[in-house]
């Protein structure tokens, strides 16, 4: 991934593209959902956290009951994520998204958006679903580099 060249110019902050896990079991999922971190508003006093950008999001308006979030996992590997019904003990990070609208949310905290320890490139995120009958895991991907 980082071998070689691209004429793509980087556009700064981390990116994960989700996939759905299951396309079958959710039809209007059918696309990727690219989720974008930045923390160039960070500095800023009246919007100090991490802004998080989604492009793809489409969640059915028809099923008014789910409620959606996202999951950083401490780990990197999608060979984990055997288990779709159920979210992880220990998160690394997550956040709920406040309506099936949302875009762009501004998080509370700064993400550190780098390698290592405290990053979160590298890491596995799934986007969650919950509903009556259950929680679920609705995609996966990685977070790589902008």
């Amino acid at each position: 991934m980082c071998n070689g060249h691209s004429a793509r110019t980087s556009q700064g902050g981390s990116i994960a593209v989700l996939r759905p896990s299951s396309p079958s079991q959710n039809p209007s999922s059918d696309s990727e959902i690219k989720v974008l971190f930045s923390n160039s508003f960070a500095t800023s006093l009246d919007q100090p956290g991490t802004q998080v950008q989604f492009h793809g999001l489409e969640t059915s308006n028809s099923q008014p009951s789910y409620h959606h979030w996202l999951i950083i996992h401490r780990d990197g590997n999608l060979n984990n994520s055997t288990n779709h019904s159920l979210p992880p003990v220990d998160p690394f990070f997550s956040f709920a998204l406040n309506s099936q609208d949302d875009s762009v949310l501004q998080l509370n905290r700064t993400l550190d958006l780098g390698v290592g320890e405290t990053g979160i490139i590298g890491r596995r995120i799934s986007m969650m679903a919950g509903e009556q009958r259950g929680e679920r895991v609705i995609a996966e991907g990685i977070i790589g580099w902008n």
